[in-house]
This record gives structure tokens, C-alpha cells and sequence, in this order.
């Protein structure tokens, strides 16, 4: 249940997401490769959604070795996000 609700907290209040431009990505893998938190980055970049995961910790490591700039770190408020849904 913990999990779940942090989930849930990370979704919507947190201040760092990657967000994905999908018609980009030319599926070379190294965003998943490079994530330390073993997250499958490159299947997120392909559909074009954000990574919205409680185990994403925000590093950017992703966004910085992608290249063709596919995958930005948005430090935003997090009162845009609750106006976003």
C-alpha cells in the first residue's frame, strides 16, 4: 500500500519528470541502458508518454545521453501538473 500511495504522490506532485517526444526516437536503447534505476526508458520514447514511475528518481542521466534530444528533465510546479489532468 505504501508503494501505491508514493506512486501516486510522484505522479502528481512531484517537480521533476522526463518527459518524451516519440516521433523521434530511433530506438538505440541507451536511455534504457544508462538508467540506474532499470527502468525501460526506451519503450516510454517510443509510445511518446513521460515516465511517470515512483522508482524514476529524476537524474536526467536519460535525457543527457539520448541522441536526438528525445527525452527532456522538466523541473515544473507541481500545481501545473494538477491542471494538467
Amino acid at each position: 500500500p505504501m508503494a501505491a500511495y508514493l506512486g501516486i504522490v510522484q505522479r502528481f506532485f512531484s517537480r521533476f519528470r522526463i518527459t518524451t517526444n516519440g516521433g523521434q526516437c530511433i530506438s538505440c536503447g541507451n536511455c534504457s541502458t544508462y538508467c540506474e534505476m532499470g527502468i525501460d526508458v526506451r519503450s516510454y520514447a517510443q509510445r511518446g508518454q513521460d515516465i511517470v514511475r515512483a522508482s524514476c528518481v529524476g537524474c536526467g542521466i536519460c535525457a543527457e545521453v539520448c541522441p536526438r534530444g528525445v527525452l527532456r528533465l522538466e523541473n515544473g510546479d507541481w500545481k501545473l501538473r494538477l491542471e494538467e489532468r
